[in-house]
């Protein structure tokens, strides 16, 4: 069994150095297209890569054939941890490509399948149920990393208990230029001036949509649980919750009429929806955080939601991520529009409005980071900073040191401890 395993990844291997040496973006054989006199050489040359480059591909070719060995002698949950404590290898690799390349390759990635798949079920002490919807644990990833939904079954498989796709705008814009996401290694942060960089609805409808069509098909096939089997933790998309963050366009008047485009298309793929008016990086979009200006968003968006034709699930819960800067007053105003209009959540960063059910999205850069924030008052807890750095080896890591603070303060579940700073 070993010996098949080592083999199987060494052939692998191979064939990865392969295409790795060889690439040809327009598919057939490799040609030399360059002028020569008869009879001259036509070997052609082998293409010189970076040293960086040359660094990566190494150590995913060690990394593949150690694993392969590796499998045949571990059980699977054994196996899962030392996949994802591999990428702590691979990761910092990243850090020597320019920012935003290094994000185009990890979203890659996981739409390939190249991340590690979380087999461990989550334990029952994080499981919680917010809007209805079972969550296996409350780390999620925030908007901002697959902004046009072409990894989500890749992300969810990390073991995330919930993936937000986004922004989305409806026509599609390239967003700010380049270079527009710079590193702060110092400080642990980054700093992104993207400007809503989006393929856009249609794009992002038809992925969402071949993803709903793909799990609605293991369902009816019988390849997923029965309906006899207890209620497992997940949403439209899979074994994740899925939300789905709408944005403007930059250059639109009508900001009500680009959210409800959204709505319109967006939302029977989506566990919930989120009107994003955070970002800085659209001109005029942080105005519409204004009580007025909030109050009549979330009216017309509201009701367009209201309007479409649901099933027993009803529609998806809408949330509004609002900006990490606002004063007291602008706060104040947020939260009572929140509450007069019955909104499901807020997304927020450094600050915590009371209002139930709020997500936070302030940078998780360690594991007991998550932890303060739901006994702070956070539901749930999103990452991006903390893994663009952490990578996949985190979120196991903040899960475990969860169960652990959880077992030490006595609490018998994660929604025990949700707020429990300020009771």
């Amino acid at each position: 069994m070993a010996g098949r395993a080592a083999t199987s990844s060494a052939k692998w291997a191979r064939e990865f150095l392969l295409k790795r040496v060889s690439p040809n973006p327009l598919g057939g054989a490799i040609r030399n297209c360059s002028s020569s006199a008869p009879g001259a050489s036509s070997t052609p040359k082998v293409p010189h890569f970076s040293k960086k480059g040359r660094i990566l591909t190494g150590a995913t070719i060690g990394l593949a054939i150690a694993g392969g060995a590796y499998v045949s002698t571990a059980d699977e949950a054994t196996f899962c941890g030392w996949l994802f404590s591999a990428t702590k290898v691979v990761n910092p690799l990243f850090a020597l490509l320019d920012a935003e390349f290094a994000h185009k390759l990890a979203v890659t990635a996981a739409s390939r399948g190249w991340v590690p798949r979380e087999k461990r079920p989550d334990p029952q002490i994080l499981g919680l149920e917010v809007w209805g919807r079972k969550f296996s644990n409350p780390i999620g990833l925030a908007a901002g990393f697959d902004k046009n939904a072409e990894a989500t079954e890749g992300l969810l498989g990390l073991g995330f208990g919930f993936v937000e796709v986004g922004s989305v705008t409806p026509v599609p814009q390239e967003g700010n230029s380049k270079p527009r996401i710079f590193r702060l290694r110092e400080d642990g942060a980054i700093i992104n001036r993207c400007g809503f960089n989006s393929e856009g609805i249609v794009v992002v409808a038809k992925r969402l949509g071949a993803q709903h069509g793909k799990r609605m098909l293991a369902e009816t096939s019988g390849t997923s649980s029965s309906p006899s089997d207890e209620a497992k933790p997940g949403g439209k998309s899979g074994p994740g919750i899925l939300g789905v963050n709408l944005g403007k366009n930059k250059t639109s008047e009508d900001a009500a009429a680009d959210y409800v485009q959204g709505v319109h298309n967006l939302s029977q793929y989506a566990d919930y929806l989120v009107i994003n008016v955070s970002s800085p990086n659209t001109a005029g979009l942080r105005m519409l955080q204004g009580r007025k200006q909030l109050k009549d968003l979330v009216k017309k968006v509201q009701a367009a939601r209201d309007e479409m034709q649901w099933g027993d699930d009803g529609p998806p819960p809408l949330l509004v991520k609002i900006a990490p800067d606002l004063s007291r007053g602008e706060l104040e105003d947020i939260a009572a529009v929140a509450l007069a209009l019955k909104l499901d959540g807020l997304i927020i960063s450094n600050t915590t409005v009371s209002r139930p059910d709020p997500v936070s999205n302030n940078p998780v850069a360690t594991e007991t980071d998550a932890y303060k924030k739901i006994r702070a008052g956070a539901t749930l807890v999103q990452l991006y900073t903390g893994f663009a750095y952490g990578g996949p080896a985190l979120i196991p890591l903040i899960k475990e040191e969860l169960v652990s603070c959880l077992k030490r303060d006595g609490f018998k579940s994660i929604q025990e401890a949700i707020g429990a700073d300020h009771r």
